[in-house]
């Protein structure tokens, strides 16, 4: 988790990288977790937009019916798949 001591660095979305207002040298910095700032409905598509590519749509019976415990187990066992197939060169 990121924090004042240790803030995450992300290239700056608006310019792209290349310097703008908004951040210094084509970077931000990030003191806490991202999700808090985009808020729960941009949060819950990006869960949806994951889901759907996995095969799981926001449609009835899709991902909109699934609990929310079993959309976060979803994220994470995706997310350590991902992990350990990259980790163990299968990517």
């Amino acid at each position: 988790m990121p924090s004042a001591s240790e803030p995450m660095v992300m290239q700056c979305p608006i310019c792209g990288g290349r310097g703008c207002d908004e951040c210094v040298g084509g970077e931000i910095e990030h003191t806490s977790c991202p999700l808090y700032l985009i808020g729960g409905d941009i949060a819950d598509a990006i869960d949806y937009a994951e889901l759907w590519e996995k095969g799981l749509p926001p449609i009835a019976g899709g991902a909109l019916d699934q609990s929310q415990s079993f959309i976060i187990a979803a994220r994470f066992i995706f997310a350590e798949k991902n992990y350990w197939k990259s980790k163990l060169g299968l990517f």
